[in-house]
């Protein structure tokens, strides 16, 4: 059982703490390592199961603490998923850098390169987290989708405004939807970054051959010269 003090540190309300409960109560530093000592312990748990086979009570043990005390952090395990994408982002100044260079200038399919290596080390730093809200996702969770498109958003728009400039140099069809064609890339992105590491060599489909079938298409859609 967790002492008393943990919960009573984790529920009382201090001056010039930054972080708070689901109650809407402040929590301690004391408390803020508790909260995070639970979401870096269900996500090793994740690693393994997938969200519905892992339940407070699995999530209370491996942390050597209580539900009760799960419960002064989070409703759920969901909860505990949802504030950890808090804090995963799904681009990076490099990434973005690289979407909004001149496309149409010479050294595209190496640029298209970098940015999928960029991309899938990205991805694959929150691998759990982010194959457990795509699952959620696409199971209805309307939270989980709603995270989802908040995190592709920035790229999403960066990949349409590199499309649209290609559209208007005349190296795309004007009637394509750059959203819809920056959406087609994420899409191609997350499942490259999400299964690419799982293809073996003997299948004909090495990750370092996927990837480089990615960067070609990429280049393609936002119309890089050689």
């Amino acid at each position: 059982m967790t002492a008393p003090s943990d919960t009573a540190e984790a529920t009382a309300t201090r001056g010039g703490d930054s972080g708070y409960n689901h109650y809407g109560q402040k929590i301690g530093s004391k408390g803020e390592r508790t909260r995070q000592m639970l979401i870096d312990t269900t996500i090793e748990l994740l690693e393994s199961k997938g969200l519905r086979d892992v339940s407070v009570v699995d999530v209370a043990r491996a942390a050597k603490t209580s539900p009760a005390t799960f419960y002064v952090y989070f409703r759920g395990v969901p909860e505990v998923v949802l504030a950890a994408l808090e804090t995963a982002s799904q681009t990076s100044s490099e990434l973005e850098a690289l979407a909004a260079r001149d496309w149409l200038a010479g050294g595209g399919q190496v640029a298209a390169r970098d940015f999928i290596e960029a991309y899938t080390e990205l991805w694959n730093r929150h691998r759990t987290i982010f194959r457990v809200r795509n699952l959620a996702a696409e199971e209805g969770d309307m939270r989980f989708l709603q995270s989802r498109m908040e995190q592709a958003g920035p790229m999403m728009d960066a990949l349409s405004a590199a499309i649209s400039r290609a559209q208007a140099a005349g190296r795309l069809p004007a009637t394509l939807s750059p959203r819809s064609c920056a959406g087609t890339l994420l899409m191609m992105l997350e499942r490259l970054a999400a299964v690419g590491p799982l293809t073996r060599e003997s299948d004909g489909l090495s990750y370092a051959a996927l990837k480089t079938a990615a960067a070609f298409s990429l280049a393609a859609m936002l119309g890089a010269a050689a």
